[in-house]
């Protein structure tokens, strides 16, 4: 005599069937979620490391001329606390790669031309214009009296989905501004702090990254005297 399921047990068997494949289809969507969101945090990060890279190489360059049209090294605390909106500006020493033009050079290397240049950082949150986040101007300084004259396409776009920036100097103790008018001296380092924002499933993120950075002129130039 063949026996088989009975009615409920066939109905207990399903309901065990249809747990566990809503349980699995749940784990499943959890992972691809998290693993989403996982890439739009890491789009974040790499932005992040671009622009912190970027302020990095101009801040090894911070310098004190003392030519006439050396503004200092100002760093200003602006914005607030949760929305941070400071701005920095400093003369700096900067190395450009300078390609061959003539055909009789093209198979030379390429030339490496040092000039020196005010750099300034802060954020444009106005986002019609063509530079706009994280933006930095370079104004070269041409001779100890000359600096070219400001102009729109001396401002680049470093990072457009940089929202908020806040800078710390270190000397003695960290400080959230810096005079070197009145101080006579570079920090010997920089604390850099960027809010990235980006977007996941038309949720806002936001993520904050800091760096700090040595300035190796800054660590070794004693305080001019009075």
């Amino acid at each position: 005599m063949v026996s088989g399921f009975t009615l409920l047990e066939l109905i207990v068997a399903t309901g065990i069937f249809a747990v566990v494949i809503a349980a699995a289809h749940s784990l499943f969507e959890s992972g691809r979620t998290l693993a989403s969101k996982g890439e739009a945090r890491a789009e974040l990060f790499q932005s992040a490391r671009a622009a912190l890279k970027a302020v990095e190489d101009d801040l090894k360059g911070a310098v004190m001329p003392g030519t006439a049209y050396d503004t200092g090294f100002i760093g200003t605390d602006g914005g607030s606390k949760d929305q941070p909106l400071d701005k920095i500006e400093f003369v700096g020493v900067n190395a450009h790669t300078m390609l061959p033009t003539l055909k009789t050079e093209l198979s030379k290397e390429p030339a490496r031309k040092i000039d020196l240049s005010k750099l300034t950082y802060w954020v444009e949150g106005n986002a019609t214009l063509p530079s706009h986040g994280l933006v930095r101007e370079r104004l070269a300084i041409l001779s100890p009296v000359t600096v070219q004259a400001r102009v729109e396409e001396n401002i680049e776009q470093v990072a457009g989905e940089v929202v908020y920036l806040n800078l710390r100097y270190y000397d003695d103790s960290w400080k959230e501004s810096w005079d070197s008018v009145q101080l006579r001296k570079l920090p010997k380092a920089v604390e850099v702090t960027i809010h990235v924002r980006g977007e996941w499933r038309g949720e806002e993120l936001i993520e904050k990254f800091t760096a700090r950075f040595y300035l190796p002129v800054g660590a070794e130039t004693p305080e001019k005297q009075q």
